[in-house]
């Protein structure tokens, strides 16, 4: 038995995996939303502990895919006041401590502005997916260099504070996760043998992280930053009913974002493709990564796809949606921050799904609501078919169930 369940996160995430012998499944967290969510979080847990007859619930891993605020925020609440009910076996999470022993990048990255301020917004090569820094800079500081102290670290601290155990796994052993530029992905089996493979991020995207860390841990990298003409996904907040489809495709420059951790969670026969707000094109290129490695010539295999970025336009491309075979799309959001999902994002799930797709939201709302009610109008301008899932408990979120 594989079993996800979308729980409501707001506009944020929250994940909740259970693998195994449906008795005794072992659990896997991934992300937390924003403060409110760590009561339902709470919960989740403690009607754990009454299916299984037990006080303490083990989680084999807890993971926080980047910092912002609707994925992490949760989780420092839930650890502020951890339940004695919870014990935590292992937690992912690139904080400081792994950051700052990160090896400074390579020479190859280019120099392009003039000014020194410019090291805090370096965005990536269109071409090649280089960053570009300052030319006056004789050498790229190191990751230490950059991350000046900070008011924000509440997570590492909460982790340190509670003794848990913190990116222990082989092969991080205490180090940032990260996929290496060349090699074997990453890949590992949890207890009763869930297997992980990390897509994402990469040694780059995480440097990017350090430059731009005081924004990041303010909040302002993107979260917040609702004034037209700031770096906000604003695209769902401009989509008008009916949906029209456009060309082109926008790319998230956010260094959070960026620095998502992106997994595939396989068990049995079934795989989940979970990737956290992440870059698309880092998506993809982990996606060809792993084909090559297991010689999978036709679209990776996948039971359902946590579309990254909560249905975000700017996180999914055409790339991304070829090179999977799946039909089942998951979309975490209220639609209460960005307005997503964005209608530019579906449109493009129902154009290059490699099967008929269904549209899975944990939340019904103003801006899911009408992809099941005004079906018509999307299939009328040519769009192949589609089915719409929507949570039978408002309160439970959207549950899956893989067996």
């Amino acid at each position: 038995m594989l079993k996800l369940q979308m729980l409501p996160a707001v506009c944020g995430d929250c994940l909740w995996l259970e693998y195994g012998d449906p008795q005794k499944a072992h659990i896997v967290i991934i992300d937390g939303g924003l403060r409110e969510t760590a009561d339902i979080l709470r919960a989740r847990i403690e009607s754990a502990c009454r299916e299984r007859s037990t006080t303490t619930l083990e989680v084999e891993l807890l993971v926080v895919t980047h910092y912002d605020n609707d994925h992490i925020l949760g989780i420092i609440e839930l650890l502020e006041h951890m339940p004695s009910s919870l014990h935590v076996k292992e937690v992912w999470f690139n904080g400081r401590p792994q950051l700052m022993r990160m090896p400074k990048p390579p020479a190859r990255l280019k120099r392009r502005s003039q000014r020194p301020a410019d090291l805090m917004g370096g965005d990536e090569d269109e071409e090649n997916g280089e960053l570009e820094f300052p030319s006056n800079f004789d050498a790229l500081p190191s990751p230490a260099d950059l991350l000046g102290p900070q008011e924000a670290d509440e997570l590492s601290g909460l982790l340190t504070k509670n003794g848990l155990p913190w990116n222990k796994h082989t092969p991080w052993r205490g180090e940032a996760i990260v996929v290496p530029d060349t090699g074997r992905l990453p890949s590992l089996s949890l207890a009763e043998g869930l297997r992980l493979t990390l897509l994402g991020p990469t040694p780059t995207l995480l440097y990017k992280l350090c430059t731009a860390w005081a924004d990041v841990l303010g909040g302002q990298d993107e979260w917040g930053a609702e004034q037209e003409g700031g770096p906000a996904d604003l695209l769902g907040r401009r989509d008008t009913w009916p949906p029209v489809w456009k060309n082109g495709e926008q790319r998230d420059t956010s260094a959070a974002n960026g620095s998502s951790i992106m997994l595939l969670a396989e068990y049995g026969d079934h795989a989940l493709l979970l990737a956290g707000d992440g870059h698309a094109r880092d998506l993809a290129t982990g996606v060809e990564r792993l084909r090559r490695e297991r010689n999978q010539a036709k679209g990776l295999p996948i039971a359902a796809f946590k579309v990254p970025h909560h249905g975000s336009a700017k996180n999914l491309s055409r790339s991304v949606l070829e090179q999977i075979d799946c039909s089942r799309y998951l979309i975490s959001t209220d639609g209460s921050a960005h307005g997503h999902p964005d209608h530019q994002a579906l449109l493009r799930i129902l154009r290059y799904s490699s099967r008929p797709p269904r549209l899975m939201f944990n939340y019904e709302s103003d801006t899911t609501r009408p992809w099941r009610d005004s079906k018509s109008d999307v299939v009328g301008e040519g769009f192949q078919d589609y089915d719409t899932t929507f949570p039978e408990s408002a309160a439970e979120g959207l549950v899956i169930e893989l067996e």
